[in-house]
């Protein structure tokens, strides 16, 4: 053998050798990479399906607060009708009064013939066009509750994971979000830790939101009602009034003047607008009323009131049976701390090459859903003192810490 060959023997070995050790460290490294690049798709996938499913459940709150808002104003807007149907009852009876006292002037009697007739047919036009906005807006109503209804039940624990789920398929096709089984692989106290975070979800979504019948709720939702009425002063005018079952009761609305000429005749304008605390918020009443009373030199006193004219409306009677606002959304209890629901989001997936029972790459994000109060709302907007509500769209999404019981 020649001491070529010997040479090329004795490399050979070491070539094949190295050759070996090169793979090898090819494969590690592949491996290490592909591992290190799914572990922070891991991590960016748990960190996306949690602040999508804080953000899925922050706009369903909100669309039950816009709901919730359009619910009061197309209340309202039935009630304002009503007290000017009532008005311009009032309005057409005092026309015919003063068309009765005049008939007898010259060129005065035609013209207040004139304007009774033009009264009499705005309210016979007024009453027809009121009778069918109550009963559109008592239908719009019920498709607002169903709506919120559907919104409840888009902010189930299932559905929410659901969402969370097709996120993190994006990073991943092998991801899987909060799953039982990779809950279970995860080692004490993680896997106990998360199991405690997942139930408490399911219950505290639960519990969080209900849906409630006015009349049936403590006064709640009068108290809101009367609250936006309250808040502008030309809307209080026509509508405020006691929420008591029964005619209007004079004296306590907003629509009054009292004035007196010379001490002799003295006229009195009163108006009320209430609504009966029933179950189904419906049922606004209106009246106003015109007075006169006489002073009497000989008792040095003023007679008692008489009725010159008189008008009322009814949102039963106008529309056969106005039910308003049937049912509604709330928070069972406003959060202390204005965070309503913290939201987990376990994503999991197998190591690469791996397939034994516990070889899982795993990270945990939390979504948080909070009430806050925009910085640039502006003057009409609610105190950041006031708790939270489901009257308002101020809940927004965000990632929170990770604060699990029994995590070290």
């Amino acid at each position: 053998m020649s001491r070529t060959d010997r040479q090329c023997g004795q490399i050979l070995p070491v070539v094949l050798a190295t050759l070996a050790l090169a793979a090898a460290a090819i494969v590690l490294t592949h491996r290490s990479i592909r591992g290190i690049g799914q572990e922070s798709a891991v991590v960016n996938a748990a960190d996306a399906a949690a602040y999508s499913g804080a953000s899925w459940t922050a706009r369903r709150l909100n669309l039950i607060a816009y709901t919730n808002r359009s619910l009061i104003a197309s209340h309202i807007a039935v009630g304002h009708l009503v007290a000017t149907i009532s008005w311009l009852r009032y309005t057409g009876e005092a026309a015919r009064q003063i068309a009765r006292y005049a008939q007898f002037l010259p060129y005065v009697g035609v013209a207040t013939r004139e304007a009774q007739r033009l009264v009499d047919a705005a309210i016979k036009t007024a009453s027809t066009a009121a009778r069918g906005y109550i009963v559109s807006a008592d239908r719009y109503m019920d498709l607002l509750s169903l709506a919120q209804y559907g919104a409840r039940n888009a902010l189930r624990p299932a559905r929410v994971d659901a969402v969370m789920q097709r996120v993190a398929l994006r990073y991943g096709d092998d991801f899987k979000v909060n799953e039982r089984r990779a809950i279970e692989a995860m080692p004490d106290p993680y896997a106990t830790a998360m199991e405690a975070r997942l139930l408490s979800r399911q219950v505290s979504a639960f519990f969080k939101l209900e849906g409630v019948t006015p009349g049936r709720d403590g006064g709640y939702f009068q108290r809101v009602l009367r609250s936006t009425i309250n808040h502008d002063r030309r809307l209080s005018r026509w509508l405020r009034g006691p929420a008591q079952s029964g005619g209007p009761r004079f004296g306590r609305g907003a629509r009054d003047w009292d004035r007196s000429l010379f001490r002799i005749v003295r006229f009195r304008k009163q108006g009320v607008t209430q609504q009966p605390p029933r179950t189904d918020a419906g049922g606004w009443r209106s009246g106003d009323r015109l007075q006169v009373s006489f002073f009497d030199w000989r008792k040095m006193s003023w007679e008692s009131w008489s009725t010159l004219a008189r008008g009322d409306a009814d949102a039963d009677r106008l529309a056969g049976n106005y039910v308003g606002v049937a049912r509604y959304t709330r928070l069972r209890q406003p959060p202390r701390d204005k965070s309503l629901i913290r939201i987990p989001a376990l994503v999991t997936a197998a190591l690469p090459g791996r397939n034994d029972r516990e070889a899982i790459n795993a990270h945990i994000s939390i979504g948080e859903v909070r009430y806050r109060v925009p910085d640039d709302c502006g003057r009409h907007c609610p105190s950041r003192q006031d708790p939270a509500t489901l009257f308002n769209p101020y809940w927004e999404a965000s990632l929170s810490g990770l604060e699990a019981p029994g995590l070290p």
